[in-house]
Formats: structure tokens, C-alpha cells, sequence
């Protein structure tokens, strides 16, 4: 049918669809246009947060090129974007980040959807000197680009926290080390005194000598605390897993403490007393260790006539020990602190405040976990639990 031929009220409906698909294709061009707007705004809003970073981020693409960097990088590296952009990540600088468990972890992230965290790199950089990275890296979308996969990698400079960490741990066990040696030097000729070998002592001498002997023991056990403290909290000592049987870990740590209760008349038990448990991989020395911290502290927070209970459970893959005591409790405010080196609830009591910090060290060095509440009626119970494999 030509034009003319066409009715008038057919030209009128065709002029109204023409002007429909007019508006709807300049509808689109506004939504397009106002998406590409939003885009570069979000990504305008995205490149200036990550330039505020102060640690060096690199965005590697699927084949480990690098797409881009912030200017912390720049700065860090003291590098420019021609020796930058574009390079495979293994060979920026003189190759220092082509170390083989970073190439597999680099590598599995997107495939694996797996994440790198906390991957250390100690490095002479060709340009900053000798350095040590912390890496962690991530998977993201690039804005726009459908389907495209990228990595962010953030690189933080640790190289002087590290040595200040080193210098300190340095620095404390040597002065440990030398009050050690003196706090043992004195112990021998106060004992030589005491027992008469260096002339006989009035009463009133031998009394004040026992008390100073007291308090080296004192001081002596301090440092010994201080000592393994920061040899754990280094992780210079591992625990050396094998079979142990800790319901008889638990029977002979409450036999070594039953003259301190018996002292103060405090109740000691163990429940269930007919309780049979596996053989668990533990490091026999280390648990002991944590089984004697818990049942001092129980029995030095109880007051006269109290009790202390040892409760044990089989809970399928770990087990679980348990001190209820009938002592003061721990304030709610300080809950949360009972566990961190050198502190103490009580700050008139005597002792390092480090048991807590190498007793939870412990047991989470075994994969475990150590935690302290308030029992329901009076007194406080830590318990913890350790895996059996």
C-alpha cells in the first residue's frame, strides 16, 4: 500500500510509533549515558580512596600483568610507571618477587577463589635496599568490564617493626638472662647463711633472711615466666606432639598441689572420677604446664574452706578440662583482659601476671582453645579445649 493510499488515521498511528521509538532510543542514550557517567564516578571514587592508601597496591590482571599501582608504590619502590606497568609481577625490580610459594599462591587465587594473607617477602630491593613486604591479595571485578577478573595485591612495609621486634626480644632476654644469673648467684649465699655455714645467726637475723629468700624465689620465678613468655610469644618452641594421657596429666597436677589446698582447707576433686579418655597428640611438659598455672590460680582466688573442681568431658574430636572454683570471681570489666601479659585482677596479688598469657599460648599453640567466666553462684571457671588428633 503506498502513502496515499493510506488512511489518515494509519499515517497517525505510524507518526505515533516512529515518535515512540524516537524517545525510547533517546531514553536509552540518557540511561547509557548516565551509566557511563555513574561509572566513571564510581571509579573516579574508587582511584582516590586508593591513592589515600598509604601501603603500595598493585592490581595484576589474569595473566599476572600489572594493570596499575597507586603513588605509594612509586614512592616506596621508587620506581616509574615505564618500568611498572605492563610487566609480569615476578619481573619488577631484579625478579625479588619470583619466589616459588608466592607464584602458587599467586596463581590459585582466581582459579581457587583463594585469598593470600599475611605472605612475607625479605628482599634486597634494587632501588629501597633491604626490606621486608607483608603481601595480602584478593580478587576483584574490574568497573564495566563484564567478566574480566583482576587481583589486588597490598604490600606493607614491616621491615622496622620487625627489627624493633627483634631488637626488643633481643634486648629483654639478655637483661632476664642477667638477672637470672644474679637472682641464682644470691640464692646460693643466702642459703649458705641461713643454714649456719657462714656463723649463727640471732633469731630476728634468720627471719629477715628467710624473707628475702622468699621473695628471690619470687623474683626468680618471675623471671623464669619472663623468659619462657618470650620464647613462646617468638614461637621459638614448638609443641612437641605425641601420645599423652591427659586424665593422668590432670591426677598427678592435682596431687603436686594438694598440700597448698590442704593449707588453706580447700576441697579438691575431680569429676567424673571414673572417667576413661583417650590418648590424645599433646606436648605432655607444655600441658602440664597450663594444668598447674589453672589449678594455682583456682586455688590461690578460693578463699579458706572452699573447693576446687577438675571437671573432664569427651566431646567427640577434642576434649574438654574444666576448674570451677568457689573464689571471688572476676569483675565483668575486666573480663576481657585476664588473658593479656602482665595483667592482673587483683593488682595487689603477688605472681607476674604472665601464667594466663603462656597458658592460652599454650594450648592454642596445640590448636585449642582457652576461655574464663563466672560460675552461675560464686567463683570463676577457665576451661579449655583441646583437639584429640
Amino acid at each position: 500500500m503506498k502513502d496515499q493510499d493510506k488512511t489518515k488515521e494509519a499515517l497517525i498511528n505510524e507518526l505515533r510509533e516512529l515518535r515512540t521509538q524516537i524517545k525510547n532510543v533517546e531514553a536509552s542514550e540518557i540511561a547509557l549515558k548516565r551509566a557511563e557517567a555513574e561509572i566513571r564516578q564510581a571509579r573516579s571514587y574508587a582511584e582516590n580512596i586508593v591513592e589515600t592508601v598509604r601501603e603500595p597496591l598493585i592490581v595484576l590482571d589474569e595473566d599476572l600483568k600489572i594493570v596499575s599501582v597507586n603513588r605509594s608504590f612509586y614512592q616506596t619502590f621508587k620506581v616509574t610507571p615505564g618500568k611498572t606497568l605492563g610487566r609480569l609481577v615476578y619481573d619488577l625490580g631484579n625478579r625479588q618477587w619470583d619466589i616459588p610459594g608466592l607464584r602458587i599462591l599467586l596463581e590459585e587465587i582466581l582459579p581457587k577463589h583463594t585469598n593470600i594473607d599475611n605472605f612475607e617477602v625479605e628482599h634486597v630491593f634494587p632501588t629501597v635496599g633491604h626490606k621486608i613486604m607483608r603481601l595480602n591479595a584478593r580478587q576483584i571485578r574490574q568497573e564495566g568490564v563484564i567478566g574480566r577478573k583482576m587481583i589486588l595485591l597490598a604490600a606493607e612495609d614491616i621491615t622496622r617493626f620487625k627489627r624493633l621486634k627483634r631488637e626488643r626480644k633481643d634486648l629483654l632476654s639478655m637483661f632476664a638472662h642477667d638477672m637470672k644469673n644474679a637472682v641464682v648467684a644470691s640464692q646460693g649465699f643466702l642459703s649458705r647463711l641461713i643454714s649456719g655455714k657462714a656463723g649463727v645467726l640471732a633469731k630476728k637475723q634468720q627471719t629477715y633472711l628467710e624473707i628475702i629468700q622468699d621473695e628471690l624465689k619470687r623474683l626468680s620465678q618471675f623471671v623464669a615466666d619472663f623468659l619462657e613468655f618470650a620464647r613462646l610469644e617468638a614461637k621459638e618452641h614448638k609443641p612437641l606432639l605425641a601420645p599423652c594421657n591427659i586424665r593422668a596429666e590432670i591426677q598427678k597436677s592435682v596431687e603436686a598441689v594438694a598440700l597448698e589446698a590442704q593449707k588453706k582447707k580447700i576441697t579438691m576433686t575431680i569429676e567424673p572420677q571414673e572417667i576413661m579418655l583417650p590418648m590424645i597428640n599433646a606436648d605432655a611438659v607444655k600441658i602440664s604446664r597450663v594444668l598447674r598455672n589453672l589449678l594455682d590460680n583456682a586455688i590461690k582466688y578460693t578463699d579458706e574452706g572452699g573447693a576446687v573442681a577438675v571437671n573432664i568431658a569427651d566431646r567427640g574430636n577434642e576434649i574438654l578440662v574444666s576448674f570451677a572454683d568457689t573464689g571471688r570471681g572476676i569483675p565483668e570489666d575486666q573480663m576481657r583482659y585476664i588473658f593479656d601479659a602482665f595483667y592482673r585482677v587483683n593488682r595487689d596479688s603477688k605472681g607476674s601476671g604472665l601464667g594466663l598469657s603462656i597458658a592460652k599460648t599454650i594450648i592454642e599453640g596445640h590448636g585449642g582453645k582457652l576461655w574464663a567466666e563466672n560460675a552461675p553462684v560464686k567463683g570463676s571457671i577457665f576451661s579449655f579445649a583441646l583437639p584429640k588428633q
